[in-house]
């Protein structure tokens, strides 16, 4: 995880999660918005997962089917 993606957080007011850092900055910064709204972690992520495809998961970290 670095360390912008944890000042992210911090700055939300919310836990940083302790994860390999596989999700890009653009994924932590929607769920870091949904769960302002009061979301769930599991259903922040899916929706933003959802939404964004691709742009979610770091290339190195994607699948290669």
């Amino acid at each position: 995880m670095s360390k912008q993606i944890r000042k992210m957080y911090r700055a939300a007011g919310l836990t940083p999660p302790k994860g390999k850092g596989i999700h890009t900055v653009m994924a932590h910064r929607c769920v870091i918005e949904y769960l302002k709204k009061g979301l769930s972690k599991s259903e922040a992520w899916k929706r933003c997962v959802g939404a964004l495809g691709k742009k979610a998961i770091k290339p190195s970290h994607r699948r290669t089917v």
